[in-house]
């Protein structure tokens, strides 16, 4: 029973669940059934039981009219035709039989059931086009038989109409509800299908750029002569630690910075005293960041991992500091500053270090500062992050 009602709605598979005009297409071909039943329906009544044969005639040309359309959009699949053409339909027998019974109250009930009706299946614009031609007629027809329309007598028709129409409302917001509730189902599982495909696009890159480029770098030393253990240790030691942050991009970030910094001075520590450079660590009690994702995490990692590895490599320093503090209520800043031979000498050699530097802080919206301390010894490299940045959504960022 599903897969027919499904080869119904989609008009043969002819709109598929994901395209944007399912939704249309799904309550066009509901609403078509609901008519062609109702219109049937009171075919049937007017003929063999209440025994009227105007609007058995005028239902009988409604249920004709609901059936052209519902075989036009099947074979058209013309979304805007199809639902004026089912508008159209609806709303002329509807004014038809205001004029055929010339009696207030019941048949004005019907009525009621338009509006949501030319809205749903044509949008906004043309629904209140559609509201609007069918309104107008019914407004004059009931100024120009003001005084000689009487209330609709209640009996057996009129109480048939007053159900028939309640069930007919009712399955108009019914079947809008269900298309509604399958079109955010939909669209959130499409969101989740595309963010782990960016999720596994990032890790693509990272390893590429990050863990890929230092095995490389690697492999090559090895393969040469020129390349002690220490340097080749170094190089491992690298990618260890590249290997390590893109683990700790995966599990969820609670926007927790000071802890941040904290497992990455763990992780360089014993490299930085290895190569006889003195640490000194002053990270204020920071707020919690939570507009902050991994990625954002793992760039903010990269940076100041590559300032250190820099400081390494190249300084000839004997002391690094790192500070993070709130400059303002709205930024945050983190300094690593250095007594080495300063920015010039060093640049040459670390060029591709500082380029990665600028990349990462381009892509967290950050100010990346390079320049030498204030008292003309050594490099200070800073990092000016606006919180403001970290709250947008992420897709409004990329």
């Amino acid at each position: 029973m599903k897969k027919i009602w499904q080869n119904y709605v989609t008009c043969g598979g002819g709109f598929h669940p994901e395209s944007r005009h399912y939704r249309r297409a799904y309550l066009i071909n509901a609403m078509l059934l609901a008519a062609l039943a109702n219109f049937g329906l009171f075919v049937l009544l007017n003929f063999l039981v209440f025994d009227l044969l105007a609007p058995g005639l005028l239902n009988l040309f409604a249920f004709i009219g609901s059936l052209g359309a519902a075989v036009y959009f099947r074979r058209s699949r013309n979304i805007v035709r199809g639902g004026f053409y089912t508008t159209v339909i609806i709303g002329m027998a509807l004014v038809s039989y205001l004029y055929i019974e010339q009696h207030y109250q019941y048949s004005l009930f019907w009525l009621a059931t338009f509006p949501p009706f030319a809205y749903f299946l044509n949008g906004l614009r043309r629904g209140s086009y559609a509201v609007l031609l069918v309104f107008l007629p019914v407004y004059l027809l009931l100024l120009t038989g003001l005084e000689r329309w009487e209330p609709a007598p209640y009996n057996i028709v009129s109480l048939s109409n007053i159900v028939i129409a309640s069930l007919a409302l009712t399955a108009l917001v019914y079947f809008y509800e269900k298309s509604r509730h399958e079109a955010v189902a939909k669209l959130r599982h499409s969101k989740e299908r595309e963010a782990i495909e960016k999720e596994r696009n990032r890790l693509l890159r990272e390893m590429h750029d990050g863990l890929g480029a230092q095995l490389t770098t690697a492999l090559y030393a090895a393969k040469g002569d020129h390349a002690s253990v220490t340097e080749l240790a170094d190089y491992l030691q690298l990618a260890l630690d590249d290997l390590r942050m893109m683990m700790d991009s995966l599990q969820t970030f609670d926007g927790d910075v000071a802890t941040l910094l904290g497992q990455l001075r763990y992780r360089m520590e014993r490299r930085l005293q290895s190569a006889g450079l003195e640490l000194v660590w002053r990270v204020d009690d920071l707020p919690d960041f939570p507009g902050m994702t991994p990625q954002d995490a793992l760039n903010l990692q990269r940076i100041v991992q590559e300032a250190l590895v820099n400081v390494i490599k190249h300084a000839a320093a004997t002391r690094v500091e790192l500070s993070a503090r709130m400059e303002n209520l709205a930024t945050l800043c983190i300094c690593i500053s250095d007594n080495g031979q300063g920015l010039h000498e060093a640049a040459d050699s670390c060029g591709r270090g500082l380029n990665n530097l600028h990349h990462r802080a381009t892509e967290l919206k950050a100010e990346l500062h390079l320049g030498s301390n204030p008292s003309g010894q050594g490099c200070r490299v800073t990092l000016q992050l606006p919180i403001r940045n970290l709250e947008q959504p992420k897709a409004e960022r990329t």
